[in-house]
């Protein structure tokens, strides 16, 4: 298997040359922005065959973020709750609404 690293633009310039690449031969063609890899092509049938793994680890990602997400309001939370709410101010605020 045979990897081709492409930056976006030259993709975008060449885009069904990529896909042939990709569909014709053993090469996965990886493209490339600002020098580090975002997106592969693949052939269908690689894809068809990976797919349940792809899931896999799609979901496992999106629950790390949603996770982080997570702790970072608990974190906010957190600060707002230990925040001193019972100040002259603040009754002041509220008498006037």
């Amino acid at each position: 298997m045979t990897v081709k690293m492409v930056d976006s633009k030259d993709a975008r310039a060449n885009w069904r040359d990529m896909i042939d690449l990709a569909q014709a031969s053993d090469t996965d063609v990886v493209i490339t922005r600002y020098n580090k890899p975002v997106v592969a092509i693949i052939a269908y049938e690689d894809y068809v065959a990976v797919q349940e793994e792809l899931r896999k680890r799609q979901a496992t990602r999106l629950t790390r973020r949603l996770e982080a997400e997570a702790v970072a309001t608990m974190i906010a939370s957190e600060r707002v709750l230990a925040k001193e709410w019972d100040t002259p101010e603040e009754d002041d605020a509220w008498a006037n609404l």
